[in-house]
């Protein structure tokens, strides 16, 4: 995992939802102190609105809405218009359009991603040589014809040695790698170009050589992910101890644990989160 980014990085690439909940937690204010001190302004924001603009579920768009932002930006000592820069210089997503030195696709606006669904092959060694995804889309406007697969390895594998293959629905197209931050990213070509709202259903495999033991699978999530669903398969040889849940934003240090789990009959664990905000959602482990 890359480190983690300060508000003042916040600030600069967003996502707003993100800089909004660091400037908040650095104040150390509630969300209900935050809206009484916004009502001694005249400024009425709901807590339920307050807690949507830091999810990422909704972004304040109206005249009225952009005027609290700007209170916001007073209350929680911030620089001028620096929370309003992010939404006038964003997409739906959140992102930036262009962030100098950002891998491709890991700032586009134009798709949304609805479903992801991931399946992790934990081999006797302990290792996690194959992922198998399948992710539903949609597009925010007309032409949109490809996905990025990112893939973060970790320290035994070099990037060249990391394979993603499409599966179903999607044809490979441009890769690219980056070693210092251990990231691959492929991607993926859909049959045609979609319209706007329409839905797209792929899958692909990722092919991992790993000569490490594996402790971890998670999913990046940029803005927000209606739904997500992780399944770690063991082998019956090498079963882990402690398999458990776990979120965790980008400005935090520590990830949270949040559930205990227990392998099934079929040797897995697996863990589904709707409607996800946080930067992080995963599954871990240790081994005996």
């Amino acid at each position: 995992m890359t480190t983690t980014p300060s508000l003042e990085a916040l600030l600069r690439i967003g996502p707003f939802h993100s800089a909004l909940r660091a400037a908040i937690r650095r104040r150390g204010l509630t969300l209900e102190r935050l809206r009484l001190r916004l009502a001694q302004q005249d400024v009425a924001v709901a807590l339920s609105t307050l807690s949507d603009w830091q999810q990422g579920r909704v972004r304040p768009v109206s005249p009225k809405s952009l005027k609290a932002v700007a209170v916001l930006e007073e209350l929680l000592e911030l620089p001028p218009r620096s929370l309003l820069a992010l939404l006038e210089n964003t997409g739906p997503s959140g992102w930036p359009a262009v962030v100098p030195g950002m891998m491709p696709g890991f700032n586009a606006n134009d798709l949304e991603i609805l479903s992801r669904h991931d399946r992790v092959f934990v081999d006797a060694d302990r290792h996690a040589s194959r992922v198998e995804a399948k992710v539903v889309v949609r597009a925010r406007t007309d032409g949109v014809d490809r996905f990025h697969a990112h893939y973060f390895c970790d320290d035994s594998v070099e990037t060249a040695e990391l394979h993603q293959e499409p599966v179903r629905n999607c044809r490979p197209g441009r890769s690219t790698r980056d070693e210092s931050e251990r990231l691959v990213v492929d991607e993926l070509l859909f049959d045609r170009a979609l319209r706007e709202g329409e839905t797209w259903v792929f899958e692909y495999t990722a092919h991992d050589p790993t000569k490490l033991d594996s402790i971890e699978y998670a999913h990046g999530v940029r803005c927000f992910l209606a739904q997500s669903l992780i399944e770690v398969h063991f082998d019956p040889a090498a079963m882990p101890v402690d398999p458990h849940v776990y979120l965790q934003d980008w400005e935090e240090q520590e990830p949270h644990r949040t559930i205990d789990l227990s392998p099934d009959h079929t040797h897995s664990v697996h863990h589904f989160e709707t409607d996800v905000s946080v930067n992080w959602v995963g599954i871990r482990w240790r081994w005996a």
